[in-house]
């Protein structure tokens, strides 16, 4: 009774473990979200729209490096603090605005706010004294159930409030996140023993932040499967999958019913025995690699519930995409942390900027959607797998040599 005991509290997360993981859910709690284009339809046109989350995208590309800078010399705690305050402001701007200008301000406003967060509290978390390596991964597999929740949870009750009052989920938007700021108030910045404070000046801190980004053939290899990964899911979010629903025929509501069950079925499958399958790096490249090629060619065919079914594998692929950047935060110093993920998360958006325009006029020539489908799968098969081969052969490789050091150890 005794060592169960004490096993219990050896597996409790520890008190920032925990308020991280309640950000995570309160930080997507995006109630505009699900009905911004009903709401802005009716002052706003598509193109607005669409100019909207350029700008966005946009913002945070432009900022997200000097924010990482910020965020290491500085303080995580107070990047996250910035951060969560400037978004807390963007959905009141909309709100009191209604003008296309109003819509432009909260882009960039948005576009900062996440630049603020981004790496800055996964980076005290993962450098915190009282969190080791084996407790993160542990972090790194709840967050990513508690930010799936926090999307359904807005998905849902962002239409209910709509329909009481249009300006409703603007409102609970910026009350979720004063709740947020409250959270990451609460948590302490307590760096463990290996953590080196950076002392380089700015400009130095970032070169020395792109060196060690690639600084190992392991590290390349994780770069370019996590960009490349990061950007073919991007760009079915943002066009392929839409339209691809179009072209089967599916109404705006079935669409909407389709995605909401989507995301149940992904929270159920992930809890279920997902995240419990998928634990070590090797059985994560497998998974993530494996799962894209079936997920793309099911998607690529016509037959609805081969769609359906690569549609669901792709919602899990979506879901579990920060896998990769736990593997990218095992191998890279803490005194640059957060600008190194910063950098990885600006040249996704970098690339994706050029994909976003290469996949549009590839599904215009092919006059359907499913021909962008169809070059992600030959993408994967490519640029993927060769790297998913080769990081697991290295994995596999440091595993034995690990295995053998222990054995004469013991000896």
């Amino acid at each position: 009774m005794l060592l169960k005991k004490n096993t219990a509290q050896k597996e409790r997360l520890d008190r920032v473990a925990r308020l991280y993981l309640a950000y995570k859910f309160f930080g997507a709690l995006y109630f505009a979200y699900p009905i911004f284009y009903e709401f802005a339809s009716q002052s706003i046109t598509p193109v607005q729209v669409g100019i909207f989350f350029s700008l966005i995208g946009l913002a945070g590309f432009i900022a997200e490096i000097p924010t990482g800078i910020f965020a290491d010399k500085q303080s995580r705690k107070s990047s996250g603090l910035l951060g969560v305050a400037i978004l807390c402001i963007a959905p009141l701007i909309v709100f009191f605005g209604h003008t296309f200008t109003a819509y432009l301000i909260a882009a960039l406003f948005y576009g900062l706010g996440r630049a603020l967060l981004s790496g800055a509290l996964e980076s005290l978390v993962y450098d915190h004294k009282d969190i080791p390596k084996a407790a993160f991964r542990r972090v790194n597999a709840m967050e990513i159930t508690f930010g799936q929740a926090g999307i359904f949870v807005s998905a849902a009750c962002g239409g209910l409030m709509f329909l009481l009052n249009p300006g409703l989920p603007f409102i609970a938007e910026a009350c979720a996140g004063v709740i947020t700021l409250i959270l990451i108030f609460a948590m302490t910045e307590q760096n463990n023993s290996d953590y080196v404070k950076p002392t380089a000046s700015y400009r130095k801190h970032f070169v020395e932040s792109v060196k060690h980004l690639f600084a190992t053939a392991y590290l390349r290899a994780v770069v370019l499967m996590g960009i490349t990964f990061s950007v073919m899911l991007g760009m079915c979010i943002q066009l392929v999958n839409e339209a691809t629903m179009i072209e089967q025929g599916l109404q705006a509501d079935t669409r909407g019913f389709l995605i909401s069950g989507a995301g149940i079925a992904t929270l159920i499958i992930l809890n279920a025995f997902l995240l419990k399958l998928v634990k070590g790096d090797i059985e994560r490249i497998i998974y993530l690699v494996g799962g894209a090629i079936i997920a793309y060619a099911s998607m690529s065919t016509v037959i609805m519930p081969l769609f359906l079914f690569g549609y669901l594998l792709w919602s899990c692929l979506n879901a579990t995409s920060s896998f990769i950047r736990v593997m990218v935060h095992d191998h890279i110093p803490s005194s640059h942390r957060s600008t190194i993920i910063s950098n990885f998360k600006a040249l996704a958006i970098l690339i994706g900027l050029g994909a976003s325009v290469a996949t549009g006029l590839l599904i215009e020539g092919a006059k359907t959607p499913r021909a962008a489908y169809a070059v992600f799968a030959a993408i994967t098969c490519l640029v993927l797998l060769p790297c998913a081969y080769w990081l697991i052969t290295h994995l596999k490789r440091v595993n034995n040599l690990e295995d053998v050091n222990v054995d004469k150890t013991h000896a």
